[in-house]
């Protein structure tokens, strides 16, 4: 079997544009992904997946055009081999920096080895090693009060805890994190994401409340190239320290787990190498005896093949899950792909994720959505 040729499919943004603080800036938002498709002469046909956060769908396009750079040194290669192929394009990734195409066309030609076994991707990659739930989290900054109010409708759905966005000042976000803490259902934990947006001072004050509470964890309090930084962190706060979702590939996994710099590791599949690269992650954090939970913002090709590396993880207990719908009936059903013909398939039940039991990542493509999508 080898590879024939290489769609790269960028689409514009599925679901409404936000307002997200990142660091010291506020920018508009969407989720625009790119489809790959990698064909093969076998008739097999495998589906990967990365995300550009442009509404205008310009990223997108560019990540397209970057996809078709590295199609050029795997057609006609055989897909099976799937470490070999991602060793080979990485040379050509890592010196253009082209990790989200490297990351799309990995998670297609595991997509392509686990339908050649006629097996779901996770069995490939060593079987089901638990359960999963799913955090709830949202692509966007709500308010206090709704956040309050979604507590108790996402335990209804199953969920035991969420996320929220922090970063607008310490003391308005002690003041946030207590008052939502505070009234949340019994059991149901609470972990932050700042996205990087503190100092290291900043990001203790606001930890030293975070132990007050005992939240699930604090996410990107600091940059995240400052590793001893994060250490420092961890050493002093009772609160997991959490990042790695802004790394790729596997190797600076290496640096923070020797330095001790992190509880959770955050790998996001669409950037970080794909399948390969995050697999690889959670092999280092089960190692050193720490939590995998990917970074799973969706869309939900490349949601799916987030969730086989979860599942297939020692490591990992829970992943996440992005809440696009405040009116939905059932916050835990995904919806926020409709490209996807099958994505009723993927959702919480009884609190655990589970892919589908159908070969490769699962995913099967409503080729009329994606033509009423496609960025031309």
């Amino acid at each position: 079997m080898h590879v024939t040729d290489v769609e790269a499919i960028p689409l514009e943004s599925p679901v409404d544009t936000v307002r997200m603080k990142t660091g010291e800036t506020e920018q508009t938002i969407g989720v625009s992904p790119v489809v790959v498709k990698v064909h093969t002469d076998a008739g097999i046909t495998g589906l990967g997946e990365t995300l550009t956060y442009d509404p205008t769908g310009r990223d997108a396009v560019y990540a397209a055009e970057g996809v078709n750079a590295l199609a050029r040194h795997l057609v006609g290669e055989t897909p099976r081999d799937v470490s070999q192929r991602w060793s080979e394009l990485y040379q050509h990734a890592k010196r253009s920096g082209a990790f989200k195409p490297l990351s799309a066309i990995d998670e297609a030609l595991w997509d392509i080895a686990a339908k050649d076994a006629g097996k779901p991707l996770y069995e490939l990659l060593g079987g089901a090693a638990g359960d999963v739930a799913a955090y709830a989290t949202f692509p966007h900054r709500k308010p206090t009060e709704e956040l309050v109010e979604d507590g108790a409708w996402l335990a209804d759905a199953g969920f035991d805890s969420m996320k929220i966005t922090v970063g607008a000042g310490v003391e308005r976000d002690r003041e946030r994190i207590t008052t939502i803490a505070r009234a949340l259902p019994d059991g149901f934990r609470l972990s932050m994401d700042a996205n990087t947006s503190y100092s290291f001072p900043e990001a203790l004050r606001l930890g030293r409340t975070a132990d007050e509470l005992e939240m699930e964890w604090f996410e990107e309090p600091i940059a995240h190239t400052n590793i001893e930084g994060q250490a420092e962190l961890n050493r002093q706060l009772d609160t997991p320290v959490a990042a790695y979702q802004s790394h790729y590939p596997h190797y600076p996994a290496v640096d923070h787990l020797r330095a001790n710099a992190l509880d959770v590791y955050q790998p996001s599949l669409y950037v970080c190498g794909g399948v390969t690269a995050a697999n690889r992650v959670a092999t280092l954090v089960e190692a050193f005896d720490e939590r995998f939970v990917p970074h799973a913002f969706g869309p939900l090709v490349n949601y799916a093949a987030s969730l086989h590396v979860a599942v297939a993880s020692p490591a990992c207990d829970l992943i996440e899950f992005a809440v696009y719908d405040d009116d939905a009936d059932d916050p835990g059903q995904y919806v926020a792909s409709p490209y996807v013909a099958n994505q009723d398939e993927f959702g919480l039940e009884a609190g655990v994720m589970t892919p589908p039991d159908r070969p490769g990542i699962g995913v099967e493509l409503d080729e009329d959505v994606i033509d009423d999508l496609r960025i031309e």
